[in-house]
């Protein structure tokens, strides 16, 4: 089983740059699933939501206890126990983008915005794929990944 374009839902309540689409953001995910080799043997879905400012900083004061917007947040779901429940393709989780954080970042980063903005809805979907960061053997292994599907993506 696998995740489809449209179980892949896209909320953007800040404006984002034209030359990145619906369609390369599902493009992202859906090479970040195949690629992540942790497959579910039921279809999941996500959720994208782009944020402005105001809202990320919310957000990552809610759930973070940082009283500033971050660039990417992932909330993981359950979707195991969702599908224990009958539930139909369910949620591997939410992703966070505020634009406004990546598009800073990425002038600093010398990158272009949609090459970061992508990197970073990767980078989220990773974590709700179970991948992390927190020693240096997870970091290697989650930004190979992360590479290897970026230049999948990526023109």
């Amino acid at each position: 089983m696998t995740i489809s374009p449209s179980n892949i839902e896209i909320q953007s309540v800040h404006s984002i740059s034209k030359t990145i689409s619906r369609e390369l953001i599902k493009d992202a995910i859906l090479a970040a699933y195949e690629k992540s080799n942790r497959p579910y043997d039921f279809d999941i879905s996500v959720n994208i939501r782009i944020v402005g400012r105001e809202e990320g900083a919310e957000i990552n004061k809610k759930f973070k206890k940082k009283n500033t917007p971050t660039n990417v947040l992932a909330f993981v779901g359950d979707p195991k126990k969702e599908n224990h429940l009958g539930i139909e393709a369910p949620s591997l989780g939410d992703i966070v983008v505020c634009y406004p954080v990546v598009k800073e970042e990425s002038n600093d980063l010398q990158k272009t915005v949609n090459d970061h903005f992508i990197h970073m809805v990767i980078h989220g979907f990773l974590h709700l794929m179970g991948y992390d960061h927190q020693d240096d053997h997870e970091e290697h292994e989650m930004n190979e990944l992360t590479n290897k599907i970026l230049q999948s993506v990526m023109p």
